[in-house]
């Protein structure tokens, strides 16, 4: 089987859209269940891009991939947010030196002349500070462009 990076880079990319499109504006419905699902599902593809991009035989990293998430303060959190889904919980020393608390979702309703508008994100709590789920996705997929340009990996459609 072939483990092409940039399909993987795409579904990390939906996986953004969506979760920018139910914290942004999700029109006239809203489920309590979105922001988790959306924020875990970026999460989890946003840090497996990493095994992709080892795993495809087109591309040569000119930077190790696992350094570079340790060192990302984002892509770190990333990583430990889709392990501790992964393996129901983290029982070994994470990347970011972090401690994963809970997890608050804020629902927000915007009235308008024809309902409302729904949103709703995620707010992260780690190591006693709170992280915005969106945002943190947000530098993640800029941390990855900037690792990828770095290591003259062009997607076609970039």
């Amino acid at each position: 089987m072939e483990y092409k990076a940039y399909n993987q880079y795409r579904t990390m990319l939906r996986a953004y859209q969506e979760l920018e499109r139910i914290s942004t504006n999700n029109g006239n419905k809203i489920s309590f269940a979105d922001p988790d699902y959306e924020v875990r599902n970026f999460f989890i593809h946003c840090y497996h891009l990493k095994d992709s991009l080892k795993k495809d035989l087109t591309i040569t990293l000119k930077e190790d991939v696992e350094k570079f998430i340790t060192g990302s303060n984002s892509l770190s959190l990333a990583a430990d947010y889709a392990n501790s889904f992964k393996h129901s919980g983290l029982d070994r020393k994470t990347r970011s030196n972090k401690t994963l608390g809970k997890t608050n979702k804020h629902l927000r309703l915007d009235l308008t002349p024809t309902g409302f508008v729904g949103s709703a994100r995620m707010e992260l709590t780690i190591s006693g500070e709170k992280y915005d789920a969106f945002t943190l996705a947000k530098e993640c997929v800029g941390e990855w462009d900037r690792y990828l340009k770095r290591n003259v990996i062009i997607f076609g459609d970039k």
